[in-house]
């Protein structure tokens, strides 16, 4: 038997169930990508 058939094709990932995102997430989120972006352009890293 060939090793590569007894591997899953299904990703872990569709295996999770997605949660809807709140706006507070999405705010933090795009702080957060705003406060790197920053940080890069001054060079702080």
């Amino acid at each position: 038997m060939n090793e590569l058939q007894s591997v899953p094709t299904v990703p872990a990932n569709e295996n999770q169930a997605e949660e809807p995102v709140t706006e507070q997430q999405l705010i933090e989120a795009d702080d957060l990508i705003e406060e790197i972006s920053i940080d890069g352009m001054c060079g702080v890293y």
